[in-house]
């Protein structure tokens, strides 16, 4: 989904895409790393990184019904929240 912006917006846009996962062939699956924070699969469980491959948000599930939500910059607390909650909605019924 690639549309022109026009130079005078492009420097002040930020573009974040879902990291894809690493398959690993011992275990015979796709995993992304979490350094720890994330304990359970879910189809709800990702990671967002900018054009350096920097992780700026990562969200997972960590119990039944507990997830955790980390960020930094670029990214304010409320706009992390929101990305969250908007998973919520378009996957239910996933898991």
């Amino acid at each position: 989904m690639e549309e022109e912006v026009p130079k005078s917006m492009d420097e002040r846009l930020l573009r974040l895409e879902s990291k894809q996962p690493a398959w690993d062939e011992t275990m015979q699956r796709f995993f992304l790393n979490f350094n720890g924070r994330v304990t359970m699969a879910s189809v709800k469980n990702y990671q967002l990184e900018d054009a350096n491959g920097d992780v700026c948000l990562q969200f997972g599930r960590t119990g039944k019904d507990e997830f955790i939500l980390d960020v930094q910059w670029p990214l304010s607390p409320f706009q992390a929240f929101a990305l969250a909650l908007s998973s919520f909605d378009s996957k239910v019924g996933c898991d």
